[in-house]
């Protein structure tokens, strides 16, 4: 699932990229605000699959029903709170940012119009979370890429302006991103209402809010959203810094954090797998079984990230040439630099991909507020300033971005690593 939307997204960049390098840097800058809006989505998700994994493994599909109706109606009030306040300083925002002259009316157009469906995106990847979390992962594979390809068609059909529709580049672009959340939304929702399932979801069920289990998905999901919200700020500050080189530094980074994420998005399948296995298991009370699953799933993010390495490195060419705009002449030199970027970004995937099915596991376990300040500590802390140090003291440019990433990464899963292996996870209540 995971493999096939980031294709889906790289094909998206690529679409993006034919219009030129201002377009690809605007619509690049916009993204960070995105991710940010969806900050607290993010925090109630790891709290969902944590607590909805755990009474799974419990047999308590009682609590784990109440849990996703909570979680919906939570959902759907912190979502419409974060669209109004990102309309209202989306564009003192991306200037902040440092979006250039040339690029901020495409960056505020875009981020807009994908806010619009906000509320959606939200509903959606809670109902998403709640089923991975009780074993079903069939539903969000069949949502996100059915939602995805109707994006990478309607991207077809407004980027350019094929089949008869209007040529609206990078606001095209937003709508189809908008329209595909909506669609996402309405399969989840079809699929909670009528498929039978652990979690399956009436209208008339009980939707009377209380307190102690509102209580129990903000315990974990404030913490998960306190993570959130420092990595998002460390990546803001990350892509602050990357913007503050110009447009064409912008526009390389995005080539390479497409094809990195494409790699990325193999291991991070058993990130996800991994966070609710471990969850059921300790509901289930095997904590043994429990660990096996966290530390097979490092073994095989381990070798899959050493394949697509050498993948990348191999057919690098050929992967940022995909990027290229016949309109744009500067594109070629992004293309030459992002290919060289790439020999050296890409062995950040090993250490990236570890760190990143540790902490899902840890996740899964209820264990966010360790996650929490391991979070801060690395995406706000120690990143930034290697980056800063690599980009601006050693003139690495975009290249440095990629050092501090991987030092970051290192550091991370060392911490996060030595806390899974003292299991002290296994003893989190949720």
């Amino acid at each position: 699932e995971t493999f096939l939307i980031t294709l889906i997204g790289l094909l998206d960049t690529i679409m993006v990229s034919g219009v030129g390098t201002n377009a690809l840097a605007g619509v690049t800058i916009s993204q960070q605000p995105v991710f940010m809006a969806l900050v607290i989505a993010m925090g109630l998700n790891a709290g969902i699959t944590a607590i909805v994994a755990r009474r799974f493994g419990e047999k308590d599909q009682d609590g784990a029903k109440k849990i996703v109706r909570h979680a919906i109606i939570m959902s759907i009030i912190a979502s419409v709170v974060m669209m109004a306040l990102f309309m209202l300083i989306a564009e003192p925002f991306l200037i902040i940012t440092g979006a250039e002259p040339e690029t901020l009316p495409i960056s505020v157009r875009y981020l807009r119009i994908v806010l619009l469906s906000l509320p959606f995106n939200y509903v959606r990847l809670t109902i998403c979370a709640a089923f991975r979390a009780s074993g079903n992962t069939k539903v969000s594979l069949i949502t996100n890429v059915s939602a995805n390809l109707v994006n990478l068609f309607l991207n077809y059909c407004l980027i350019m302006g094929n089949l008869g529709f209007p040529r609206l580049e990078a606001d095209g672009a937003a709508i189809a991103t908008s329209i595909g959340h909506f669609v996402a939304f309405i399969i989840t929702v079809c699929i909670l209402r009528f498929k039978k399932s652990f979690i399956q979801t009436k209208l008339s069920d009980n939707w009377k809010m209380d307190k102690e289990t509102s209580r129990n998905i903000i315990n974990v999901g404030a913490n998960a959203s306190v993570e959130q919200l420092f990595m998002r700020l460390g990546f803001y500050i990350l892509a602050v810094m990357i913007n503050n080189l110009g447009t064409e530094a912008v526009a390389v980074n995005a080539i390479v954090q497409s094809t990195i994420s494409l790699a990325f998005s193999v291991t991070d399948g058993f990130a996800i797998g991994a966070s609710a296995l471990v969850g059921k298991s300790l509901g289930e009370e095997d904590v043994p079984k429990a660990f096996a699953y966290g530390r097979l799933s490092q073994i095989t993010s381990f070798i899959l990230g050493g394949i697509m390495i050498t993948l990348i490195i191999i057919f690098r060419h050929e992967v940022v040439s995909m990027f290229a705009s016949e309109e744009d002449k500067t594109s070629i030199v992004v293309m030459e630099k992002a290919a060289s970027v790439l020999i050296f970004a890409v062995f950040a995937i090993v250490p990236q991909s570890l760190q990143w099915v540790t902490t899902n596991c840890l996740r899964g376990a209820g264990d966010v507020k360790f996650t929490a300040k391991t979070a801060v500590l690395s995406v706000a802390i120690i990143r930034p300033l290697f980056t800063f140090i690599c980009c601006y003291i050693f003139t690495f440019g975009v290249l440095g971005a990629w050092i501090g990433t991987f030092i970051d990464q290192a550091i991370r899963l060392t911490v996060n690593n030595n806390r899974f292996i003292k299991l002290k996870w296994t003893k989190v209540k949720v």
